[in-house]
């Protein structure tokens, strides 16, 4: 994109950079120096990470590097090599691991809950990747919405008050999970991707629309529809914890 139309930024544009930083800032994402592995899934929300943490760098005073890293899951089906070849133009450090992730989170053995395994798979893999490549970070790409959706999942499903955190030490800080779209909703993120003309790879995953994720997607959907404020609240209730006011286990209680 030139300088004359990077002047003229959109609505969508501008909301994604003033809560980017806000994140980064607020978070403490990033540092000077840090080689920062970007989980690039191929889809909406990682393309435009990794598009806007590469973008912003000439424009702020620290330097960090970037490097992406795509697991490829063993689906048959979808073309990712749109998305290589594009993050390989932006000059970015690409690499894919190949895997059977998917197929073996999908066994007839795991068929009650293939996401979990799939993504703790991933995980780990991206760990290693981490560490072979010399990177103290990890960038996911999971957006406001994701945080939400995740808390409700555990909290009707496993039972605990959870979700993603934006910054989450592993490894006693040799590895720094990072999430800089935390504040960002996945409609202002798709607008975003869409007016820069980013590309997407299929997600060939058979359970990507259906289990849990999905049916609570659906329901938050149509509570914010109802009341713009929600979304909102939920993230300010995510930060404003009242223990006082919550049970404690008490085993020997009566």
């Amino acid at each position: 994109m030139s300088r004359q139309k990077r002047a003229k930024l959109t609505s969508a544009e501008k909301k994604v950079r003033r809560l980017l930083g806000r994140a980064i800032q607020r978070y403490k994402l990033i540092d000077p120096g840090d080689r920062i592995l970007v989980a690039l899934s191929g889809g909406v929300d990682s393309t435009s990470l990794i598009w806007l943490l590469h973008d912003r760098l000439p424009r702020i005073p620290i330097a960090y590097e970037l490097v992406a890293v795509h697991v490829d899951l063993g689906f048959h089906g979808g073309d990712y090599s749109p998305v290589e070849v594009w993050t390989e133009s932006l000059g970015i450090s690409h690499q894919i691991i190949q895997s059977e992730f998917g197929p073996k989170a999908h066994s007839p053995e795991n068929l009650e809950n293939p996401c979990f395994l799939c993504a703790r798979l991933r995980r780990v893999a991206l760990f290693k990747a981490a560490s072979n490549l010399g990177c103290n970070k990890i960038a996911f790409g999971h957006n406001l919405d994701d945080l939400i959706e995740t808390f409700f999942i555990n909290l009707l499903y496993g039972s605990q008050i959870a979700t993603m955190l934006p910054r989450q030490v592993f490894f006693d800080g040799e590895i720094i999970v990072i999430r800089p779209l935390a504040l960002l909703e996945s409609s202002t993120i798709r607008r975003f991707h869409g007016n820069h003309g980013l590309p997407v790879a299929d997600n060939p995953c058979p359970s990507k629309n259906t289990g849990a994720r999905q049916e609570i997607r659906e329901i938050l959907q149509e509570l914010y529809r109802k009341n713009r404020k929600i979304r909102g609240n939920i993230l300010h209730a995510m930060h404003n914890v009242n223990l006082e006011y919550l049970p404690t286990y008490q085993p020997n209680l009566k």
